[in-house]
């Protein structure tokens, strides 16, 4: 009888093997993330998406999973995050209290430094804030340019036409259908560069002193059973990143044009 039994253990400790190699093989879950349209930063044509993009991307793998991410329109963005249960993830985003209620905040990813672009042969002074009182600013759906700015379109101290792309607002500002277009440096110069011919690129310039800078953040879905742990682990990977010196690299590619 024990003949049988003592048979049983080799192919007992085989197939113990194979299950674990098979687990060790196995790609990690999935995560869903939802991210609109934001060059150079974040692209549906960019290699790797861009570099925050791949940022996240590398960081999630290291702890373990893979990322898919979806792109949709920034006015979309935010309500399929928050409430369609499909996402484990949104990026990237201002903090405002207000998004508290619906999603947990990473660490920061992202130093963004918005400035005023403006047409060069109007010469306008719009280093601060004071300077651009009663001027007629673009801006683009669902963003937000800081608590000063947005209270001084709330206040009527400027007024502020808000349309989907970036590409939009440097045509109004062409056209002189507004005065300044506030947008983050590096984003505004790539598309400068992307969506305008040359002759007219080189009408606009841009302020030289940042009115904002201001840190953006991955954002979890308070709704999804997983989001702090998925939090936690994302931040803990982060911080190893910035402390190694591999978070800066990502950007030093952008700069020599890798994305």
């Amino acid at each position: 009888p024990l003949l049988p039994a003592m048979r049983l253990i080799p192919l007992l400790a085989l197939w113990l093997f194979l299950t674990c190699q098979s687990a060790l093989a196995a790609p990690g879950r999935v995560l869903n993330i939802i991210v609109g349209e934001w060059p150079p930063f974040v692209s549906e044509q960019s290699k790797q998406h861009g570099p925050v993009a791949h940022l996240i991307s590398d960081l999630f793998k290291e702890a373990g999973y893979e990322v898919k991410f979806h792109f949709a329109p920034w006015g979309r963005v935010y309500s399929l995050a928050a409430n369609s249960q499909l996402y484990d993830a949104t990026a990237v985003w201002m903090h405002k209290p207000e998004r508290e209620q619906d999603f947990l905040f990473s660490e920061a990813v992202l130093q963004e430094q918005f400035v005023f672009f403006s047409l060069k042969s109007r010469q306008l002074q719009a280093e601060r804030l004071e300077q651009i009182i009663g001027m007629r600013l673009g801006g683009d759906i669902a963003y937000s340019y800081g608590p000063k700015l947005d209270k001084m379109v709330a206040d009527g101290k400027v007024t502020q036409q808000k349309v989907t792309d970036v590409k939009q607002n440097f045509g109004k500002l062409l056209r002189g259908r507004i005065d300044l277009y506030p947008q983050e440096l590096r984003v505004g110069l790539a598309e400068l560069q992307s969506q305008l011919d040359p002759a007219s690129a080189a009408l606009i310039t841009h302020s030289q002193t940042p009115f904002l800078r201001n840190d953006s953040f991955v954002m979890f879905p308070r709704k999804m059973p997983d989001s702090a742990k998925l939090r936690d682990q994302f931040n803990q990977q982060l911080q190893q990143a910035i402390a190694s010196g591999r978070y800066q690299r990502y950007f030093e590619r952008l700069a020599r044009g890798e994305y």
